[in-house]
């Protein structure tokens, strides 16, 4: 199901797989999302004493969880989209896998009345 926000949604993917759909508003834009998951990586770097190893590996499994779960049709929640999300865009700041391939922004569209 897609998420429609004010200004548009973020689809989120996987293996060509439609996985998520987050809002795009005023308030949550693309760079409130980014910003959010570098908050998280920070923590768990800083606070939390994990390497960018072990963070990778945690990240990736999270993806291959959801993954698994949708291709079983079996309920996901909101937290495990969340989180699945927040992996995401954790692995595209830590290069291990490319924006184009996961991400698809689409602004809101107007239909003009005739």
């Amino acid at each position: 199901m897609i998420i429609q926000g004010s200004k548009g949604s973020i689809n989120v993917y996987h293996k060509d797989l439609f996985i998520s759909s987050f809002p795009l508003s005023n308030k949550r834009t693309i760079e409130w999302y980014e910003d959010n998951a570098n908050k998280a990586l920070i923590r768990g770097i800083k606070i939390e004493n994990i390497s960018l190893k072990t963070m990778i590996v945690v990240f990736k499994e999270i993806l291959e969880y959801t993954y698994q779960k949708k291709i079983n049709k079996k309920r996901i929640d909101s937290e495990q989209h969340q989180l699945f999300f927040m992996s995401i865009l954790s692995l595209i700041k830590l290069k291990q896998i490319e924006h184009d391939d996961h991400i698809l922004i689409m602004k809101k569209k107007f239909c003009k009345k005739y």
